[in-house]
């Protein structure tokens, strides 16, 4: 009996850590999931995000930087259930991401999963945008970060 005793007494440990795994995995998810996409010389091209529903999209940079716009579009729009091109990007709406992340990095782009760091620093810079007189960011100095 004790033997058995034991192994349960493992088991119930196992699944207490694993659980405690779980919540750790679940605070860890401040921001959405996001790949930036560059090319070999670290151009920005686009981005592989998840989106509010919880599913991904792929958003490809529509711009003079941009050289392999009709080339990206091309691989990526078949992967998902609509695509939408606008005057400085197209999104392809619901992809999968591995297969996503796998068509860029196969045609030789590089895949890059964004940071707690990026985010925040994407963060900054959009509040940047939102002025008040003289330029200054509200929460942020310019010349200054946190």
């Amino acid at each position: 009996m004790l033997k058995n005793d034991n192994i349960d007494s493992k088991l119930l440990l196992k699944a207490e850590d694993d659980d405690k795994e779980e919540d750790n995995d679940e605070e860890e998810e401040q921001y959405p999931e996001v790949w930036f996409i560059f090319d070999g010389v670290g151009t920005y091209l686009g981005q592989i995000a998840k989106n509010a529903t919880g599913k991904f999209h792929a958003q490809i940079t529509k711009d003079e930087r941009n050289e392999y716009f009709e080339e990206m579009f091309t691989f990526l729009r078949p992967l998902g259930s609509k695509g939408i091109e606008m005057s400085h990007s197209a999104a392809i709406i619901d992809v999968d991401k591995e297969e996503a992340l796998e068509a860029v990095t196969g045609a030789g782009f590089i895949a890059k999963k964004a940071t707690d760091q990026d985010h925040d620093e994407i963060i900054r810079e959009l509040d940047k945008l939102q002025t008040i007189k003289g330029g200054e960011s509200k929460n942020y100095p310019r010349g200054k970060s946190s």
